[in-house]
């Protein structure tokens, strides 16, 4: 199989030629505001947590890695980058329910007050968020001739990472409300309003351009429904039972079967797209038989 990303790419024409740099800004962004809750306790935190945190930093360094270097003219590393997701993007899914589970333990434990009151309701986030990073990246893998829909649907998976890390950081602004409808630490209203900021910038990005509608139109689906699922569904007598479920499901058999399926679905979208060589002999072919 030769695998060819878009040589061409990397062009003055290229789209997001910026982007790098606000992937950039997300890691600090992510350190402060993860700090409390994984990365000041490190030692204490559970194998799950760790995989979830390690796959998700190595996806968004891969597409740190793909913008800088198709807008560097690096199309052999950009063409690495890519070739990586087959293993990134199956390790980051593996890792989901794993997560997934370890959250709704934590509310069922009651273990502190902010997984009592949100645990529940931040599982079905994360399983919106999860699935809809995958989705996103098989439709670049379809798209990866079309450079602009291809880079968008790509982009559009970090702005899943915004609500996290938006979320954890509005609380700590000095009369930020807490209690009442803002929720326990204020972080209902905080995920609501970093999930509207997220969908804002999704919607503005769409409109801006297109050929990137699909793309980040996908990233403000998913916005929404987590709006609305944190809301009603989360909330619902039956989803709590489900959660309460999940915790019983063994974790080894939902992590395999997530890393599979993600797999499968990239070789089959990777396949979609024939190589230059090939797509350009079989229009040469076409175009003969037409003429005789």
């Amino acid at each position: 199989m030769r695998y060819a990303l878009a040589g061409s790419f990397g062009g003055k024409n290229m789209p997001y030629r910026r982007a790098r740099w606000w992937l950039l800004l997300l890691f600090p962004l992510i350190a402060i505001a993860f700090w409390p809750g994984y990365f000041g306790q490190l030692g204490e935190a559970p194998f799950a947590l760790h995989a979830h945190g390690i796959t998700a930093t190595l996806w968004l360094l891969l597409l740190t890695a793909q913008s800088w270097s198709i807008h560097a003219r690096r199309a052999g590393w950009h063409r690495a980058a890519g070739l990586a997701t087959f293993v990134v993007l199956p390790l980051f899914a593996a890792a989901g329910p794993l997560a997934l589970q370890g959250m709704a333990m934590l509310w069922r434990d009651q273990a502190d007050p902010f997984h009592s009151a949100f645990g529940a309701q931040l599982v079905i986030a994360d399983m919106i968020a999860g699935p809809t990073v995958v989705v996103l990246a098989v439709y670049a893998f379809v798209q990866r001739r079309r450079v602009t829909a291809h880079a968008s649907a790509m982009l559009a998976t970090a702005l899943l990472v915004l609500p996290p890390i938006i979320g954890r950081l509005f609380p700590a602004i000095p009369g930020f409300p807490h209690g009442g409808w803002a929720g326990f630490a204020g972080f209902r209203l905080s995920f609501q309003l970093a999930e509207a900021i997220t969908l804002a910038i999704a919607v503005a990005l769409a409109v801006k351009n297109p050929a990137a509608r699909t793309g980040f139109g996908i990233a403000a689906a998913a916005t929404i429904a987590q709006m609305i699922g944190f809301e009603t569904i989360g909330r619902s007598e039956p989803w709590l039972r489900w959660v309460d479920l999940l915790t019983r499901i063994p974790a080894a058999p939902m992590a395999l079967a997530a890393g599979a399926v993600t797999a499968a679905l990239l070789l089959w979208a990777w396949r979609r797209v024939p190589p230059r060589g090939q797509a350009a002999g079989d229009r040469v072919s076409a175009e003969g038989a037409v003429r005789a």
